[in-house]
């Protein structure tokens, strides 16, 4: 867990659409931004523990958010979400985001590209202009990911969800996305390698489209 009273590394990745976009060494109890956006299995994976920068969230929420799902009140099923409106005074952020990711046992990439355009349209409606999105995957005991393509799902969700946002602003109906900064939550260890494949897969959908 990162020491809140140090500024965690972060990594440019690019800007499009009038966000920029970055990584950095944060959980999401710790990124100080106006919309943080967690993620959740059903369950750990094989009885894992919560770990990391989710299980720093929880402890920062007094264990209410595994309360409500053991409760049943959140299940975390795939694309449920809750909203923390009201954080603790111990986290930065306006508001806490939980997107469930359903069972660990399917997760696919396609299901992290869904959860990153949940996020992008929530934080546009609830006006944010900075968005932190930590996919807690690994916290929830899901290891073996090295064929879901994160970087590269996680970034496609988030360039669709704006760039459908824009179009409902040309078309005049909605409001200009208010985002402004778009951010991906690493641990420290893996921030430059992540980085480096987020950047990549920047570099591709900017280069399709033309930016």
């Amino acid at each position: 867990m990162n020491d809140p009273h140090t500024t965690p590394e972060r990594l440019p990745i690019g800007t499009l659409d009038g966000v920029e976009f970055d990584v950095a060494a944060w959980g999401p109890a710790q990124a100080d931004v106006d919309f943080s956006v967690a993620c959740m299995f059903e369950h750990e994976q094989d009885g894992a523990p919560v770990a990391g920068g989710l299980l720093g969230l929880d402890t920062a929420l007094g264990g209410q958010l595994t309360a409500l799902r053991a409760s049943g009140n959140f299940r975390a099923q795939e694309m449920e979400t809750i909203l923390i409106s009201l954080p603790p005074a111990t986290i930065p952020a306006r508001a806490v985001l939980v997107i469930g990711l359903g069972k660990p046992e399917t997760l696919d990439g396609d299901r992290l590209r869904r959860a990153t355009r949940v996020a992008m349209r929530e934080a546009i409606r609830q006006g944010a202009r900075s968005l932190a999105f930590a996919p807690s995957v690994l916290d929830g005991g899901h290891t073996d990911n090295a064929g879901l393509d994160m970087p590269r799902m996680m970034m496609d969700g988030m360039l669709s969800a704006l760039r459908a946002e824009h179009a409902l602003a040309a078309a005049g109906l909605a409001p200009p996305p208010s985002v402004q900064r778009c951010t991906f939550d690493v641990g420290a260890p893996r921030l430059h390698s992540s980085g480096e494949a987020f950047i990549a897969a920047f570099n591709e959908f900017a280069q399709a489209r033309g930016g």
